[in-house]
Parts: structure tokens; sequence; C-alpha cells
């Protein structure tokens, strides 16, 4: 009878093992599975999803920024996956609001544009066939001297009266005016001073031209307009003067007639400060 029992046990034994053979075949993945697993994670992180979530950015120039007319305006953008990386993406095409064409194509280079408030937008297709598109405006293409200036005007004439006195005219009133964009044009509001004759105060006036010329170079006349005791009468001076970094200056100087009096000695300044470099386009 044991012979049965000792085949009994080990067929029991040899299941036994089967079985556990089996759960651990079970357990681990056939070698062509893992090799597909990989390739399809590979492709889940390449170039199709990075672009499909991609961004386009604006680098240079900067929104409400100021470019000296004259000179090269730098454009540069990038496209960049979400992780904030590059991609390699140089299909990308730059136009103003202005200028309908196309300024230029790529992911930077230089342009020159003419004086001018602009809107600057780069449009980028990707290898995936999207589009990206995006925008900076107040981008200001304008005058080294162009701005809003406020200063004063200073003069004085200096004569002889016909019993020998000394005649002194002082003149001292507001200079405020605005350059254009393209820095050509500087209408002058006019001015009232109160003028000082023999003792005593009358009023005055005096309205200013401005001429520029390049390299912020300038020239004008100045007409000033006085009602004195010893007469009315208008003085005309032609003056020289520049712009510089901040400010306008200028000086007046030269030799007029009088009437009733004759030859008399001018002297005086025209000064002004620049107080804000951003005008109105409209204006200029």
């Amino acid at each position: 009878m044991s012979p049965p029992r000792a085949l009994s046990s080990f067929a029991a034994g040899a299941l036994c093992f089967g079985l556990l053979l089996g759960g651990c075949g079970d357990d681990l993945p056939p070698l062509d599975e893992q090799g597909s697993s990989s390739s399809s994670g590979s492709g889940s992180s390449g170039s199709g999803a990075d672009y499909d979530e991609a961004r386009l950015e604006i680098l240079e120039p900067e929104s409400v920024s100021i470019h000296p007319l004259g000179e090269p305006v730098h454009l540069s953008a990038q496209v960049t996956d979400p992780a904030g990386l590059p991609l390699a993406v140089d299909e990308v095409a730059w136009s103003t609001d202005v200028d309908a064409p196309p300024v230029l194509d790529g992911l930077e280079g230089d342009v020159e544009l003419r004086a001018g408030v602009y809107e600057l937008t780069a449009t980028a297709r990707l290898p995936n066939g999207d589009r990206l598109q995006t925008t900076v405006g107040g981008v200001r293409v304008q005058a080294r001297w162009t701005g809003v200036y406020t200063g004063t005007v200073v003069l004085a004439v200096q004569a002889e009266l016909p019993n020998g006195s000394p005649l002194v005219l002082t003149c001292e009133g507001p200079l405020d005016f605005v350059v254009s964009l393209d820095g050509t044009d500087a209408p002058v509001e006019d001015g009232e001073c109160t003028i000082s004759v023999l003792g005593q105060s009358f009023p005055g006036s005096y309205a200013i031209e401005i001429v520029i010329y390049p390299a912020g170079l300038v020239r004008g006349t100045a007409a000033f307009s006085f009602d004195t005791p010893v007469g009315a009468f208008d003085l005309p001076i032609e003056w020289a003067g520049a712009f510089y970094d901040d400010r306008f200056s200028a000086g007046l100087l030269g030799t007029v007639e009088l009437p009733f009096i004759g030859e008399a000695e001018v002297s005086g300044s025209l000064q002004a400060l620049l107080v804000d470099r951003y005008v109105d386009p409209e204006g200029g």
C-alpha cells in the first residue's frame, strides 16, 4: 500500500511545483512587451507633444520703450516648451501696425523704423502646423531730443537815454514747448513778462520760433514787444543753441535799435529742461 501513497505524494509535489512556476511566469512580462512600453514612452515626450504646448515670447523690444531715430531696433523672440526650454523654431515673421509687409523674417535681427509709436507682432509657424502670435505695444522710435520742455526766457536790454542816464529793460517769462517724434518741429507757446523801466513795471510779450537742424542744433528768432514810457517797440532777435541729453540751451546776444534812443545792447538766454520723453504721437 505504501507505493501508491508515495506516488500520490510525488504527483502532488510536482503539481504544486508546476503551479509555482506558472505563477512566477504570470508575474514577469514577456520581453517583447517590455520593449514596446519603452518605445511608447519615448514617443509621448517627443517633439510633437512639445510643440502642442509651445509658447512664443518677444524678448526685445520691451513694451513701452524708446528707441533713437536713425538707429536699428533689435527684434528678438523665442519659442519654448512647457518647461521653458527653447524649441528649434526659426520660421518667425515680424510685422507692425504701421507697415503692411513683414519687417523681418527670423527669430531675431535689426530693423530701421520711421519715427512713430508701434505695435510689433511676431508670428511663428511650428513644425506641427500650428501658428503662435504675440504682440508688444508702445514701442517708440523718436529723435534723441524729442520730448516736453519747460524753462525760462530771460532778456536784458541796455541803452543810454539822450540825457545820459542808463536805460535797462529786463524781461523774464516762461518757456514751454514740445519737440515732435521726428525731432523736426517744436512750436513754442507765446509768453508774457513784466519789464521794469525807470522804476516802473509794464507788460511785455514775446513769440519764439525754433528751427531744428540735424544733430540737435537749433536756430531761431525771438520777437519781443514792449509798451514803455519811451514808446512802444518790437525787438526781433536772432539766436542759436542746441539740444543736450536732458535740456535745451540758447543764448541771446546782439545789438538793436530802440525808437527815440538809438543803439542798445541785448543779452539773455533760453533755457529749458526735458521733463518728459513721452509725447503725444498725434501732436508730433
